[in-house]
């Protein structure tokens, strides 16, 4: 089947929150990401839309699911893609559903982000979170959209793998913080170094703003102030890490645990 003017209209539509919102769908694109998705969730996507090329080169099993196959051409590309160098295939998958249940955290080591608004610092969140083996991601009703197309390019794939999930972060750790066996993490620069803590695989990890760190609000909820200290040989003029770097350099102490 060729791309319809429908279904490049929609596809451009997908490229704001307020359709994918009315659509509960988004998009990913390259085809490293979609032939990931291909091979781990195939039943996740909606719609394929690829090159003649693309399709010769990567049989596709047009039986799976729902999934319904678009071909097109570059300059459909042109017109639908996100990105500044058109890919060669995309794919359409669904919102999962919110649930607002946050039982299933108790037992688990949970990443919370409070106003993160970079994209880019997301997406790379998203991914470090799905290569640390951690399922469950809580942002702030202020976090950017992990829908964006920036934010799934930089998630490389990894949205299919992680929950992610918008709630009053403040709500949320009420109900947490001070449960036995379970710690909710802040991180600060005045915390205690995280290489010295002897880490839980049953907590909350919260992580601030990029500029502001995290909301004063939130400070009575937080049972375990940590930070990671400048290496030895360090550039002690650099007032902090980027937070996507804070977020894998704690994802990797707390996975040695």
């Amino acid at each position: 089947m060729l791309l319809s003017r429908n279904k490049i209209k929609f596809l451009k539509s997908l490229k704001m929150k307020k359709f994918r919102n009315i659509h509960g769908q988004y998009v990913v694109e390259g085809d490293r990401i979609v032939r990931d998705i291909l091979f781990h969730h195939p039943l996740a996507i909606q719609l394929l839309v690829a090159t003649g090329e693309w399709l010769s080169c990567n049989p596709v099993n047009r039986t799976a699911g729902k999934m319904e196959i678009a071909e097109a051409d570059v300059s459909d590309f042109s017109r639908i893609s996100s990105l500044e160098t058109p890919p060669d295939v995309m794919a359409v998958l669904d919102i999962p559903r919110a649930t607002g249940d946050h039982e299933d955290l108790k037992n688990s080591l949970t990443i919370a982000l409070d106003n993160i608004r970079d994209p880019g610092n997301l997406g790379t969140i998203i991914r470090t979170a799905d290569w640390f083996g951690i399922s469950n991601i809580l942002c702030s009703n202020s976090c950017a959209d992990c829908y964006n197309p920036k934010v799934v390019q930089a998630s490389m794939g990894a949205l299919p793998n992680v929950r992610v999930q918008y709630a009053d972060l403040k709500d949320v750790l009420a109900k947490f913080s001070g449960s036995e066996d379970f710690t909710v993490y802040g991180t600060f620069l005045d915390g205690q170094p995280v290489f010295n803590i002897q880490p839980s695989r049953k907590g909350i990890l919260v992580f601030g703003n990029e500029s502001r760190g995290i909301s004063d609000d939130l400070l009575p909820f937080i049972t375990s102030r940590i930070t990671i200290p400048p290496g030895q040989a360090g550039r002690h003029h650099v007032e902090s890490l980027n937070v996507a770097s804070s977020v894998a350099v704690i994802c990797a102490v707390f996975d040695k645990n």
